[in-house]
């Protein structure tokens, strides 16, 4: 088999194995063995799933899959070796799993919470392609409490204008800008309760208040028309089939955060909290105090005993005030809540301790004994070993002399080459006429600035008045060919630009420069560094391949590829 980039694909490996919330099944079949490792086919596919490749056909999906078992062999010859050198043994390792274990049980928390609840029957996928057969337009008004929409909605039966009103009155960030127009959406775009209701609706109705997690709407549908882009049922099928599963996964998750919320409610301390306001009394000057924000306080204005005051409590554990300040410096300012506001306090609380206490609930459901739980940890050390075998334990060449950094710089001076570079003005328009006869009328580079500065049509060129600076030919191909020919001092042109006519003003030329070879002697002696490590690392794989019992067996893994997908278009086994 090829001797894939395993310098590339090990560092994609490891990410993507990690981050895949599948997991083998007790029947996937073998694709490969390693000694005695078994690579099963969802191994593979674990990792061919996370790298997301388009392919045209699939010989292209077929020769894929073949680098990527290589580079699971590659990574399984390192493992192995680094069991036979105890390198699981060592304690550093060992204290970074420990360090990683609540990324796991969080991960096999989601898996069995949310994924596993999110399988979709070919029933569900034709409901929703029936439901996508039009569109709607809507607009809509989002206020906080339901007598406020309750008083909205009699204002618009009594003639009052929508729009007007959703400007002065709704939440919604993107009001200033819409005036609550939301545009033309599909069923599955929206919240449930939303949705169902605007898509109950025709158009000029005023819904009563709809309420969602974001509050209380009022809708109005606009328009329905006809789903132009949607086709037929089968050549969308897999493409509804991934919306569907990521809006219930969605769905469910934010259904698991609030059981969560409910389960560990959250109690402020409101004597501390008390105390903060207080102690800010005390520090300031009613004038200062007034232009200071009401839900934040200087922590350096604490003492020891001060920090460690408890502000909130829940089942499992607790937040001090010194904790709070500091991890709400990531929520801006207008959305923290006072002192004196506890249950906004509460919610923001949840919000900032939820990974922990999902890490909490995730031990007290028993996912640290669950089967996917001890792959990945045991997953995690071993690529961890890994990696610690090929950069530490593989023996290193030596490194490279003088010699042979300058021989390498003398093969190589292409690459350390200063490219030619012209230094321009430009005035670039859409009218060719026009180009022409400035570059007539033109006679100096003042005046070339000046008319830059008010006609060029090149983004963010106008306050720098045509100013390209030195460019090269990779940038403006075109106009560098053409300034190359220009004398300094003249200006040359028009020529075509990005669909466009370009005039400029030659300022300077300078001829491609080879770099000194003292300037660039450790960015060579880098290079070969790296070459010879990767040409060790080659040598090293092969060598363990050739004294490793390795089976490929090209039939599962052709077996993995569905070719149905691909048409008329088949892999050949011959």
């Amino acid at each position: 088999m090829k001797l894939v980039n395993v310098t590339l694909l090990s560092g994609i490996l490891l990410v993507f194995v990690l981050l895949t919330v599948g997991c083998g099944s007790s029947d996937s079949k073998v694709v490969a063995k390693v000694g005695g490792y078994e690579i099963t086919e969802q191994e593979l596919n674990d990792v061919f799933q996370g790298l997301r490749y388009p392919y045209t056909n699939a010989e292209e999906e077929y020769q894929k899959k073949q680098e990527i078992l290589d580079t699971i062999i590659v990574n399984r010859l390192l493992i192995q070796a680094a069991y036979e050198k105890n390198i699981d043994q060592l304690e550093e390792l060992n204290r970074v799993v420990v360090a990683n274990k609540d990324k796991f049980l969080l991960d096999v928390l989601y898996l069995r919470k949310v994924v596993d609840k999110s399988d979709v029957t070919d029933a569900e996928i034709r409901d929703h392609w029936e439901k996508i057969a039009e569109k709607i337009r809507a607009s809509h008004i989002l206020v906080d409490n339901l007598d406020t929409a309750n008083v909205l909605l009699e204002r618009i039966k009594s003639g009052e204008n929508f729009d007007k009103l959703a400007f002065e009155y709704s939440i919604d960030p993107s009001v200033k800008r819409n005036k609550g127009d939301l545009g033309y959406f599909l069923y599955g775009s929206m919240v449930k309760e939303f949705q169902d209701a605007a898509f109950a609706m025709q158009p000029g109705e005023i819904s009563p208040p709809v309420k969602t997690n974001f509050g209380y709407h009022i809708i109005k549908l606009v328009d329905r028309a006809t789903n132009e882009k949607r086709t037929d049922f089968e050549s969308m099928k897999n493409e509804l089939k991934q919306q569907i599963i990521n809006k219930k996964r969605l769905d469910l998750m934010n259904a698991y955060y609030e059981e969560i919320e409910s389960k560990y409610p959250i109690t402020v301390d409101t004597t501390t909290c008390n105390y903060i306001i207080k102690k800010r009394e005390y520090l300031y000057p009613p004038e200062l105090l007034k232009t200071l924000p009401r839900n934040d306080f200087d922590i350096e204005q604490l003492d020891r005993n001060e920090k460690e005051l408890v502000l909130a409590t829940w089942d499992g554990g607790q937040m001090t005030i010194q904790e709070y300040l500091e991890m709400s410096k990531q929520i801006p300012a207008k959305m923290k809540p006072n002192f004196d506001n506890f249950d906004s306090l509460k919610t923001v609380i949840f919000q900032l301790k939820r990974l922990d206490l999902l890490s909490y609930e995730s031990i007290r459901e028993g996912m640290d004994k669950d089967e996917e739980y001890l792959r990945k940890v045991r997953l995690f050390k071993e690529l961890s070993m890994a990696d610690i075998m090929r950069n530490d334990s593989i023996p290193k060449p030596l490194p490279p002399d003088d010699s042979m950094i300058r021989q390498y710089y003398d093969e190589h001076s292409d690459k350390f080459t200063d490219p030619a570079k012209v230094h321009v003005y430009e005035i670039l328009l859409s009218d060719e006429l026009k180009a022409k006869k400035l570059a007539k009328e033109i006679r100096s580079l003042d005046k070339f600035k000046s008319k830059a500065m008010d006609l060029t049509e090149r983004p963010g060129k106008r306050p720098v008045q045509g100013n390209l600076d030195y460019i090269e030919r990779k940038w403006f191909p075109e106009i560098f060919d053409l300034a190359r020919k220009t004398k300094i001092g003249k200006i040359g042109g028009p020529v075509v630009s990005h669909g466009k006519y370009s005039i400029f003003y030659v300022v300077d030329k300078l001829d491609e420069q080879i770099k000194d070879f003292l300037t660039v002697k450790n960015e060579i002696k880098g290079i070969i560094v790296r070459q010879q490590i990767g040409e060790t690392f080659v040598d090293w794989v092969k060598e363990r391949k050739e004294n490793t019992d390795i089976e490929i067996y090209d039939d599962v893994l052709y077996g993995t590829i569905d070719q149905g997908k691909y048409k008329s278009d088949t892999l050949s086994t011959n």
